[in-house]
């Protein structure tokens, strides 16, 4: 093991140049089984903490179909998902210096492998890499095209910024679907579909937001806690009319993760779905994809009052999401504190423990004293 360690970690250090991710490299595909060697986020724990606020679990209730004064059009038209999914502070953070955070921590998190080789770390500290990396970039990127209204567009139009290779992972410029479906789907996902859950997509129709970073030693317990929410949820899965099943549009993304599709997605809905909706899906003979909700899941935006020039009253908004998550207090959040509290501290601490460095500082000095040359000699075919 120590062997393999220090072999990639020359590889890893040797590399110089950008390449593209055709098929999944070494530096990508190994991994260790030593769990002494873990990342830390604090980073992305405090800003996600910040800038999130936790709706909690669908209650599947609808909201009321209301006409703005002056328009004949409504703020949201999927009134059945437009209480659910957590919300960001989109229209805050992009006036303020939190946007300064999202691109430093996602620069720092693609600098890790500069300091540690991906596989010498155990596959649910690598996935929890991959997941945090995926998600700061994403943020960044809808933080950079505010304000947007409907993300479908911008996610899979002709200039999708899924597509875009503007992350940089230990010589291999990489976009958010590389992260997605050529590292994490391909190395993680087999027979395992709950990373599915670990994507979200800035809309409300797609898996949450998290307000808390994934880490190694839980990230199977929070992709899990991603899915029950998603799958219980309307913008999920919905029962309607003579049990006729009804899944959401982001199900054909993930395609890929499951041989038997609809089979085995049926099952996997079934095993997630909760309550008394679970017989329902049970007793369903097919399903059909076609709940979405493109709406970017902004705090204050996505009730923007369309053909009137002022927005929906914030601290009335406020007090609606605070109404819905049971969180006391949580209209109360101080925009202007949070960018200062953010930006006094520096996000270009290490990633790793000092017990850590002092591991990772042995094994360099073992492989330094390792390094040498091996000469090769024909043998003397005239000797006896």
């Amino acid at each position: 093991m120590l062997k393999q360690f220090l072999l990639v970690s020359a590889i890893c250090f040797a590399t110089q140049t950008s390449a593209k991710l055709d098929t999944l490299p070494e530096e990508f595909s190994d991994f260790s089984l030593d769990r002494d060697i873990t990342i830390s986020y604090d980073d992305l724990d405090m800003l996600l903490d910040m800038t999130v606020i936790d709706l909690g679990r669908s209650d599947r209730r609808f909201r009321k179909s209301k006409a703005n004064i002056g328009t004949r059009m409504r703020a949201h038209k999927n009134n059945d998902t437009a209480l659910e999914a957590n919300r960001f502070f989109y229209e805050e953070v992009t006036t303020s210096k939190l946007k300064e955070g999202f691109h430093k921590v996602r620069v720092s998190l693609e600098k890790v492998p500069d300091q540690v080789p991906l596989n010498a770390l155990v596959l649910d500290e690598q996935l929890a890499y991959w997941l945090n990396l995926y998600t700061t970039a994403l943020l960044e990127k809808l933080i950079e095209h505010y304000p947007v209204i409907d993300t479908q567009e911008l996610l899979f139009g002709e200039q999708s910024i899924l597509d875009e290779e503007f992350i940089h992972v230990a010589g291999y410029q990489l976009s958010l679907n590389d992260i997605q479906h050529n590292i994490v789907f391909k190395k993680f996902g087999k027979n395992k579909p709950i990373v599915m859950y670990g994507f979200h997509q800035g809309n409300i129709g797609s898996p949450n937001l998290r307000k808390e970073a994934y880490k190694g030693s839980e990230v199977y317990h929070q992709l899990v806690e991603n899915g029950e929410e998603f799958v219980n949820s309307n913008r999920g899965m919905q029962v309607r009319g003579n049990n006729k099943l009804y899944l959401s549009l982001y199900y054909k993304q993930v395609e890929a993760l499951f041989d038997d599709y609809e089979n085995q997605l049926k099952n996997h809905i079934e095993d997630y779905t909760e309550g008394d909706l679970k017989n329902s899906v049970e007793l369903a003979d097919n399903f059909q994809l076609s709940i979405d909700d493109w709406g970017i899941n902004d705090l204050y935006r996505t009730e923007r009052t369309f053909g009137a020039s002022t927005a929906t009253n914030r601290a009335a908004l406020l007090n609606a999401v605070a109404s819905a998550s049971g969180d006391v207090g949580v209209g109360a959040v101080n925009s202007s504190y949070i960018s200062d509290a953010f930006m006094e501290r520096t996000v270009e601490f290490g990633r790793f423990p000092p017990e850590v460095w002092e591991k990772l500082k042995q094994l360099n000095t073992k492989r330094k004293e390792n390094r040498g040359s091996v000469k090769i000699k024909d043998l003397d075919t005239n000797q006896e």
